[in-house]
């Protein structure tokens, strides 16, 4: 059944009960006019209707300076676009307000345009967004510092069993060596041959698994750390690993050990999955105080489904996550040498939390 067409008296009240401030806008140069304005005016802006259809002096004045340029600039740009779109500051007697504002623009001539639209309080959705990034910046603050805690406790492990473990097998193999003194080397020598090989062994393992919870290169720096690291991957894995250190910023310890990390992670992702040659290691300077690390391979690339689902999905967001903790970014893509390419940008001291 068609609708029962509204008589001017209830289109009336129902633009005046509608939640925000509907207008009727003329512009032309600088000049602004109403040439409508609805109810909604006196419980957003403080004013009655009748004082803007005088003048829009009121509402302008009540725009903080910081707001006013944009809303004119984005003003005038509708005149083109045909829809204009404005978010901004009121300081009215209630108190400051946000609001935003939405109309439809049409030429009346090449000076004058015309804008119907309504200007709604956002005042409490900005609030929830500040709340929001406020959670947000808490969230990393605690992450970061449970980070320095996890960093701080791998340092005294690595120091731990480097000291205890070495000290022990030191022991073992002083007295491995006295019994093989007071033995027959005809009955014992392949015995003790074979116990000298397993201690060496552990003592490697050991001095591995520390240097895996924590490199005591990073004592260095960050350049003695990373190229230890390429070297280690070099050696091991049939992966040439060139370093081009070019950051002169100084970075904090916990920033360095992050970096490291991630530099870590991903040459292992390119050494189990890339079926690369060579991998190269770059990190440098950026704008506004941060630190970028990229590291980059000649191998296969990467496809979506193997990116998402395979192993080495959970290498890339370890890293995507150590970035964001930091208040970083982290991007993926392919390389120009024709495998992947990760980079890492984190602050260089990391927000204080070193």
């Amino acid at each position: 059944m068609a609708g029962v067409p509204l008589v001017e008296t209830e289109r009336s009240e129902l633009i005046d009960s509608l939640p925000g401030l509907v207008f009727v806008l003329r512009h032309g140069g600088d000049a602004l006019t109403f040439h409508y304005v609805n109810a909604g005016a006196m419980p957003l802006c403080g004013l009655r209707p009748q004082e803007l259809l005088q003048s829009a002096q009121p509402l302008l004045r009540m725009i903080d300076p910081h707001d006013l340029p944009a809303f004119h600039s984005t003003l005038r740009a509708s005149a083109m676009s045909g829809f204009w779109n404005w978010e901004g500051r009121l300081h009215t007697a209630g108190g400051p307000k946000w609001v935003n504002v939405r109309a439809q623009t049409r030429a009346l001539d090449p000076l004058n345009s015309e804008l119907t639209g309504i200007m709604l309080n956002v005042t409490q959705s900005r609030l929830r967004e500040s709340q929001l990034r406020d959670l947000s910046v808490d969230m990393r603050h605690i992450a970061s510092n449970l980070e320095s805690v996890r960093e701080a406790e791998r340092a005294r492990m690595a120091r731990d069993l480097h000291d205890d473990l070495g000290q022990i097998l030191t022991a073992l193999q002083m007295d491995v060596a006295l019994l093989r003194r007071q033995s027959d080397p005809a009955q014992t020598g392949a015995l003790f041959d074979n116990v000298g090989r397993l201690i060496r062994a552990a003592s490697d393992a050991g001095r591995r698994v520390a240097a895996e919870l924590r490199p005591t290169v990073l004592d260095l720096g960050l350049e003695a750390a990373l190229s230890w690291l390429a070297q280690q991957y070099s050696g091991r894995y049939a992966v040439d690993v060139e370093v081009d250190f070019a950051s002169r910023a100084t970075v904090g310890e916990l920033i360095a050990t992050e970096l490291y990390r991630i530099a870590q992670e991903a040459l292992t992702n390119v050494v189990r999955h890339a079926q690369a040659r060579h991998a190269w290691i770059r990190c440098a300077d950026a704008a506004g105080g941060e630190v970028c690390l990229t590291v980059d391979d000649d191998g296969r690339g990467y496809s979506a489904p193997h990116a998402v689902a395979g192993r080495p999905a959970l290498g890339l967001r370890g890293m995507r996550e150590r970035a964001a903790v930091f208040g970083g970014s982290f991007e993926l893509d392919r390389s120009p040498r024709g495998g992947v390419r990760i980079r890492v940008c984190l602050p260089v001291m990391g927000g204080g939390h070193e």
